[in-house]
């Protein structure tokens, strides 16, 4: 069960490449390093990432949704709404 404590967005990410395979080892890459990004700034900080980044990590999230719901109606259909 993933919580909200120290590591759980790494151990999301860990545990998504495990359940949906080598397909999901480039999305978290990916936001394992915008993870990091986010952590290396102060939260108080403003237009940190450029408009150009926004708009790759969105598109980056959408394509991971989009795999996250292939490998579910596949191999877990019944959680299908």
């Amino acid at each position: 069960m993933v919580t909200a404590r120290i590591g759980h967005h790494r151990i999301s990410l860990e545990n998504a490449t495990l359940a949906l395979g080598h397909a999901a080892r480039n999305y978290a890459d990916y936001f394992e390093t915008c993870r990091r990004k986010r952590n290396a700034i102060d939260y108080t900080h403003s237009h940190v990432a450029t408009e150009t980044e926004a708009k790759e990590i969105l598109e980056k999230a959408k394509a991971f949704y989009e795999l996250v719901e292939k490998w579910i109606a596949k191999n877990h259909a019944a959680l299908k709404n």
